[in-house]
């Protein structure tokens, strides 16, 4: 019973977010905000090449200098605690009153967005002839689940903070939230271990 009514409670909050995100989507398509940053991307796509040199513009840089800020980012990682299948440490937040973010896993975010522009830099760089890093897909697999189970985590906890619920049903919430972290630890485990092993490949 606590499951379902758990459940239930889980679909209600997130159809209600996700309606009011479509809602201020629509309003945001609709802004003169938006119509006015729309017109420059047209003139600025009419007036591509921006300069005779730009076709040798040397973008090598510009890709290190994003592959740089990946590494920068991932050694400020606990990859120590993380290279532990669990760590007791990130359930520690739990289900406090306080509704904000878990604190451990904005950096996790950052780096996966660092992930992305290091890859898509690499796209940019080397065309249809870039060649292809397993280890690079297997970590941002990773961080992709991570983000996934620690979206989840939240989900949980926000709902398990409704007024007046059963008891049954916050227990059902509280074994959710402590499930997805600890598929949040397992998403951590794997990059570290995808991670170590890209840094043996490249030494």
């Amino acid at each position: 019973v606590g499951a379902a009514k758990a459940g239930a409670l889980l679909e209600r909050q997130l159809t209600l977010a996700r309606t009011r995100a479509h809602s201020t989507a629509l309003q945001a398509l609709g802004s003169s905000r938006f119509h006015a940053v729309a017109d420059k991307v047209a003139v600025l796509a009419s007036e591509v090449p921006l300069t005779p040199a730009a076709a040798m513009s040397d973008l090598r840089p510009l890709a290190a200098a994003a592959g740089e800020r990946l590494t920068d980012a991932v050694t400020a990682l606990p990859l120590i605690t993380a290279g532990h299948p669990y760590n007791a440490e990130a359930l520690i937040h739990g289900l406090s009153p306080d509704p904000a973010p878990h604190p451990q896993d904005g950096p996790w975010h950052q780096v996966r967005l660092l992930l992305r522009l290091h890859r898509y830099a690499g796209e940019v760089l080397h065309g249809n002839g870039a060649p292809l890093d397993v280890r690079l897909l297997t970590a941002g697999q990773a961080l992709n689940l991570h983000r996934d189970a620690s979206e989840a985590a939240a989900a949980a906890a926000s709902a398990a903070r409704t007024p007046r619920i059963a008891p049954a049903t916050a227990y059902a919430l509280g074994v959710l939230h402590a499930d997805q972290r600890h598929e949040v630890e397992a998403a951590r485990f794997a990059f570290q271990q995808s991670w170590q092993k890209q840094a043996v490949g490249t030494l």
